[in-house]
This record gives C-alpha cells, sequence and structure tokens, in this order.
C-alpha cells in the first residue's frame, strides 16, 4: 500500500510545499505545481487578505492536479471554523498562535468527523469526495487522511507541549519571529532561545506520534 500524504508527514520524510499568493489563477496553481513537483500548497490567511472564493477556487485548482491546499487560518480564535474552510476544499489546516487545550479541543471537533470530532456533514463537498460518494466511507476516508496541525508562538505553548499534542494533531512547528518576541520579553529560568524550546519540546514529544517542524 503506497504512503498517504499524512503517512509522509508522520514519518518526518520531506514535504515540497510552496506558498503562494491568494489571488493566483488557476493557471498559475497548475503551473506551480508543475514547476515545483509540489506535495501540497500552502495558504496564509493570517497574514494577508483573503475570501473564501480565493480559497475554493485554489483547492479545485490543486485538487484537478491531485495536490491539495494547506491553509494557515486567520486566527486562533477561528478554530471553529474549521468544518467550514475544510467545505472549501482544503485538506490540511495549520491553526496559528495555539496556547490552550481549549483550542486544540476546539480544532478537533471541528476538524473531523464522527466518532473521532463534530464536523457537520455539509453535502457534497470537500477534498476527495467526488471518489466517495457514501457519506461513512467518506467521514472515515477524511478521518484517516485529513492533516491537522498547530503552531508553537509563546512560551506559554511551549511548556503545555505535550498537553496540546492531543490525537488527531499530525504536526506541529515553529513561529520563531513571535516566540523570539515571547522570550525577550519574559525572563525565563531555562527558555532563554529557540534552541531552548526546540529541546524542550523534543524531549517532551518523544515517542509521541506527531510531526515537528522544528
Amino acid at each position: 500500500m503506497s504512503k498517504t500524504l499524512k503517512d509522509k508527514f508522520l514519518a518526518g520524510e520531506k514535504i515540497v510545499q510552496p506558498r503562494i499568493s491568494m489571488a493566483s489563477t488557476r493557471e498559475e496553481v497548475h503551473q506551480t505545481i508543475a514547476d515545483t513537483a509540489c506535495d501540497i500548497i500552502y495558504l496564509d490567511c493570517q497574514h494577508g487578505p483573503y475570501t473564501e472564493w480565493d480559497i475554493s477556487r485554489i483547492a479545485k485548482a490543486g485538487e484537478e492536479k491531485e495536490v491539495p491546499v494547506l491553509l494557515r487560518i486567520k486566527h486562533t480564535r477561528h478554530a471553529y471554523r474549521l468544518g467550514n474552510y475544510c467545505d472549501l476544499g482544503v485538506l490540511a489546516i495549520k491553526v496559528p498562535e495555539v496556547e490552550t487545550e481549549e483550542t486544540v479541543d476546539e480544532a478537533i471537533d471541528s476538524f473531523y468527523f464522527p466518532p473521532i470530532g463534530r464536523r457537520s456533514w455539509g453535502g457534497w463537498v470537500g477534498y476527495g469526495i467526488s471518489e466517495r460518494k457514501d457519506r461513512r466511507e467518506y467521514a472515515k476516508w477524511w478521518n484517516k487522511n485529513a492533516i491537522l496541525g498547530f503552531k508553537v508562538e509563546s512560551l506559554k505553548s511551549v511548556l503545555n507541549i505535550r498537553a496540546l499534542v492531543k490525537p488527531g494533531i499530525a504536526y506541529i512547528d515553529f513561529g520563531p519571529a513571535d516566540l523570539m518576541f515571547d522570550i525577550e520579553s519574559k525572563d525565563h529560568p531555562f527558555l532563554k532561545s529557540i534552541d531552548d524550546c526546540r529541546e524542550f519540546i523534543q524531549k517532551a514529544l518523544k515517542g509521541v506520534s506527531v510531526r515537528f517542524f522544528s
């Protein structure tokens, strides 16, 4: 059986994920895929303008070439909206600035279908659904293949990491600039640098099935 993209994430394999403009046309999406042989396309809503039509258009163009979209959502507090973003056609989501278990629980609930989460069935919409016409078949496929992660951008997130990385979280990565702002504004006894935070997380997550883009 061939590896899925989620398998590659969890196995620590190289992931090619070019970041493209939210204004990209269908043709530009196809050209990016051809030029980079990418595994996934990265869209960032947090630091720029977007509309749902932009996300939907780019996700559809990517799916035409069997390449999904990873979407970084606008704000941490939008974790409750992940199901809506998934209905637009993305396969992977990144939640920024996560610090609490409540945010992680909300993200998992809204991202996954039952029995893992509580994502609402939106009809025949979503990445990969055209090949899976049965509701239960698609929900099972989604729960196995969709990719949910979050950014570590504060000391609170670093210190809470073991509680934050729950089943359903496939990857985490650093927001080094924001993390440094937090380190510089606090006098933590042993977390003084990005390297200190990286070492702390690696030790805390030893044996946990999650990808750490450190």
